[in-house]
């Protein structure tokens, strides 16, 4: 029978043979080249210290791992291989990264190897598959998170948002709606672990959280406060945004709403890719609550 991970060798294959110069460019990374594979480090629930403090980044041996890892299991990562292209072309060109991602899966090894040099972050809101996910890659950076939302409520938040200015942009670029700590709109993602408000990130994936039955958490806040984080970003660049699953009602929805289609770059099966600028370089910005699509 075909390995059914042979298009996910392939694909790790000429990631590291385009990844290599620049990995061997950074003196931080060449001790990490010369020694044995990754020691296994503990998935915390929490992690409170700068990012990357106490891991070593991923480099060619962690490319290796995962190229082992898909040779010899039976299961797939979630995306096609053209999906997983799609983000392996924007990662090629601004890897070292911060990288988000919202879910764990059979394709966190490979986000992981995919960011050489950089800091790989997963958030996972369900605690069995977290410890599974943990248990079989301990090597992973992952935290272990609530969602406040249902699927069943997507309908009533995206009519009722724009009357909550903690939910929409203000008139000027320091007057963004905040993430952290806004408890008051439904929407945003106030509690998660400190080091993912501490740090701005280059690159989200969003996989997660569930949205396929009514009780699941639904990716409103997810998509919600990925438009928020890249809006406020202050760093240079702008935040590449890849979201999963479009072809679902609620994903295409907000990803309209939030991510906006002027930003949508490039898309590949059921994964869309926007590039976001941050409000601070937008030649026009919408007051609160004004216009069709205030983040938009």
């Amino acid at each position: 029978m075909k390995p059914p991970s042979r298009l996910i060798i392939a694909a790790l294959v000429v990631a590291t043979s385009l990844l290599a110069p620049s990995l061997l460019r950074s003196s931080l990374l060449v001790p990490s080249l010369l020694r044995s594979p990754l020691p296994l480090l503990p998935c915390l629930p929490a992690v409170t210290a700068p990012s990357g403090t106490g891991y070593q980044p991923s480099g060619l041996a962690a490319l290796a791992d995962a190229a082992v890892y898909y040779a010899t299991t039976p299961t797939v990562p979630q995306q096609t291989h053209d999906e997983i292209s799609l983000a392996l072309a924007v990662l090629r060109r601004r890897a070292p990264v911060r990288l988000l991602v919202f879910g764990l899966g059979h394709d966190s090894p490979l986000w992981h190897a995919l960011n050489p040099g950089g800091v790989t972050v997963f958030l996972e809101e369900d605690p069995e598959w977290h410890r599974a996910v943990c248990s079989a890659s301990p090597f992973l950076r992952s935290h272990l998170v609530s969602y406040h939302t249902r699927l069943d409520q997507a309908d009533l938040l995206f009519d009722t948002y724009r009357r909550l200015p903690s939910c929409v942009p203000g008139d000027g670029a320091d007057d963004e709606p905040a993430v952290r700590g806004n408890a008051a709109c439904p929407l945003a993602l106030h509690d998660l672990p400190p080091e993912v408000y501490e740090h701005e990130w280059d690159v989200l994936m969003l996989d997660a959280p569930k949205g396929y039955f009514a009780a699941a958490p639904g990716r409103m806040a997810a998509i919600w406060t990925a438009a928020a984080m890249a809006r406020a970003r202050r760093g240079e660049g702008d935040t590449d945004v890849f979201l999963h699953d479009v072809d679902r009602k609620v994903e295409k929805m907000y990803a309209e709403e939030f991510l906006c289609n002027r930003f949508r770059v490039g898309g590949a099966g059921r994964l869309w890719h926007f590039s976001i600028p941050p409000v601070s370089r937008r030649d026009n910005r919408t007051a609160a609550g004004g216009g069709e699509r205030p983040f938009c």
